[in-house]
């Protein structure tokens, strides 16, 4: 009876022990989601004071606020046609491009703080996937809470616009190069480049036969010969057509929804188990 009663006060220790840590480690995990919300996830000083970093920099960095007050502002418009080339304008202003695979990783945000995501950050940490080490977000407002990105990052959130005001639109990815196809109010469909900030006046299936009023408008828009004709090797390539931001990056869309919501939900379900389990044994004790 004594080695029984021993072993259920062993057990008993053990299971106080872990909810214990349970609930610390829950603690702990919601003092890090509160102060990942005051952190700001744009590196400090972006388009300022590291302009040899960068590729492509506006004239003036947009901050997030001023961002989605454009977006919003965009819903006045009623023409396709002016809301796409307006959209594009947006995102070109939003995000700048960076060299990807050269910035530090940390710095630029491209490896997910704790703060903001552990989830994320932790695959990005130890798993050893490039696609998590140097993230490409799937929702377009943390990548303009971020503030960088490259083509497909502004193809993302130019595509995820124009879905939110409910102008048919797919992505097109080249290789070496992604865009943006939107469908006007008559049907007719053309290109826009969102990293280039550039209406290329043409659709997919005339690009080709249109290629010198296409690189007159890069060129009119301040690009060089050099990296004009770079952009035409890519569309040169194949490509494949994505209808959205899910279609494009399914599996990373998926666990990106996951981890934001579990990142709130796994520290709420570390507390509350130890603190039913802690009401629950108080009130047999009472008994």
């Amino acid at each position: 009876m004594s080695t029984h009663t021993e072993k259920i006060e062993h057990q008993y220790r053990w299971l106080s022990i872990s909810m214990a840590v349970s609930l610390i480690l829950g603690v702990c995990l919601f003092v890090v989601n509160l102060y990942g919300l005051s952190q700001p996830i744009r590196k400090p000083g972006l388009g300022v004071t590291d302009l040899e970093q960068l590729r492509f920099v506006p004239k003036e960095v947009w901050s997030y606020s001023e961002s989605m007050h454009a977006i919003d502002a965009l819903a006045k418009i009623d023409s396709k046609k002016e809301l796409a080339e307006s959209a594009t304008q947006v995102i070109n202003r939003s995000l700048v491009h960076i060299d990807w695979e050269r910035v530090n990783a940390s710095d630029y945000r491209q490896l997910v703080p704790f703060w903001e995501n552990y989830f994320l950050w932790a695959v990005g940490q130890f798993s050893g996937l490039s696609q998590f080490q140097r993230y490409h977000f799937a929702d377009y407002r943390r990548s303009i809470r971020r503030g960088v990105g490259i083509c497909g990052d502004a193809s993302i959130a130019l595509s995820s616009v124009m879905d939110r005001y409910n102008v048919p639109n797919r992505i097109v990815s080249f290789d070496g190069h992604v865009i943006v196809e939107y469908e006007r109010d008559n049907g007719a469909r053309f290109l826009v480049d969102p990293d280039f900030g550039v209406s290329l006046g043409t659709s997919l299936q005339n690009l080709k036969a249109n290629t010198g009023q296409v690189k007159a408008r890069y060129l009119a828009s301040g690009y060089t010969e050099r990296e004009v004709d770079y952009l035409f090797e890519a569309y040169n390539s194949s490509f494949t057509l994505f209808e959205d931001t899910y279609h494009f990056m399914t599996l990373r869309y998926l666990f990106e929804y996951v981890s934001y919501v579990m990142k709130w939900l796994l520290p709420l379900v570390l507390v509350l188990v130890p603190v039913i389990w802690a009401l629950r044994s108080g009130r047999r004790k009472n008994f």
